[in-house]
């Protein structure tokens, strides 16, 4: 029967790559959740300067425009913090990637190491299975 002497450390290596899968996942879904925050900002901000051209082109108030600007410059900033946080999520992502990649990297080593081992095994076992074999025939042969 085979054992590999090193199980509990792959069990334990599959555990960690499991762990960086679900960290990796949790920042991919944090970065969509921060892009999608800043397409709104921006979107937000699109619509406000088209509305504030309508606006010009049409007969306007100068008090009107007054309260344009300041909210744009707001949204200008928030832009801005949002693009900030989408970067970071970013390398987050990467960070979590590049872990996975080692965890999925360190498995593989020993998972190979496992499939020699058991070839060899086996290698072993049938040698052994036709030794027994030759020996079995050899001794019927020699009682006749």
């Amino acid at each position: 029967m085979f054992h590999f002497r090193l199980e509990t450390i792959l069990t334990q290596r599959r555990h960690v790559e499991e762990s960086s899968q679900k960290e990796l996942t949790g920042a991919r879904q944090e970065l969509a959740a921060a892009q999608a925050v800043l397409r709104e900002s921006k979107d937000t901000r699109r619509q406000c300067m088209r509305e504030m051209r309508r606006k010009q082109r049409d007969r306007f108030r100068a008090d009107d425009m007054l309260l344009y600007y300041p909210y744009l410059e707001r949204l200008k900033q928030d832009i801005e913090l949002h693009l900030k946080r989408v970067a970071a999520a970013e390398r987050k992502v990467a960070q979590k990637r590049a872990a996975l990649l080692e965890a999925m990297k360190k498995r593989k080593i020993l998972d190979k190491l496992k499939a020699k081992q058991l070839q060899a095994h086996i290698k072993i076992e049938a040698g052994r299975e036709q030794r027994f074999s030759d020996e079995s025939a050899a001794q019927q042969h020699s009682r006749r």
